[in-house]
């Protein structure tokens, strides 16, 4: 009986020390991309604020809803994990998102197709304006790997 109260003791000291490792590890991805200098063509330097990563982070899920509403099975669809997702947006500048990525759907005869995306967004507020959006079909993917 007591051996068990060890057990999930450790346990749940394990859960806390990964979960304190993963939110380092985004917040040390952050602070490294804090500030930035832009060389203006007068040869002085500019520097500004990076985007926050949850500004990022709504950019990318406006952009979601855009792809969502173009699938056949949106149901289906499967996008890329929150620390991949970071890694596909790009700021423009003045509020404006540029989100290239992938999303993965069933097609009307249940085949998986990864499709890619690219999605230009203008932040107003708590609502977004698409700029520009397109969607390109890739192929199937296989679903057993040998």
């Amino acid at each position: 009986m007591r051996t068990s109260y060890i057990f999930i003791a450790l346990a749940a000291l394990l859960g806390l020390v990964v979960w304190g490792f993963l939110q380092y590890d985004f917040r040390g991805e952050a602070n490294e991309q804090k500030e930035r200098t832009a060389s203006v063509a007068s040869g002085t330097q500019v520097a500004y604020e990076n985007d926050s990563i949850a500004d990022k982070l709504q950019a990318y899920n406006l952009a979601t809803d855009f792809v969502i509403a173009s699938l056949q099975e949106p149901s289906t669809a499967e996008f890329p994990n929150t620390k991949e997702r970071l890694k596909h947006v790009k700021q423009l500048g003045e509020k404006r998102y540029q989100i290239d990525s992938w999303v993965d759907s069933q097609d009307t005869y249940g085949a998986m197709r990864r499709r890619s995306f690219s999605c230009t967004i203008r932040m107003q507020d708590s609502s977004a304006v698409k700029e520009k959006f397109t969607i390109e079909e890739h192929g199937y993917i296989p679903t057993n790997k040998l």
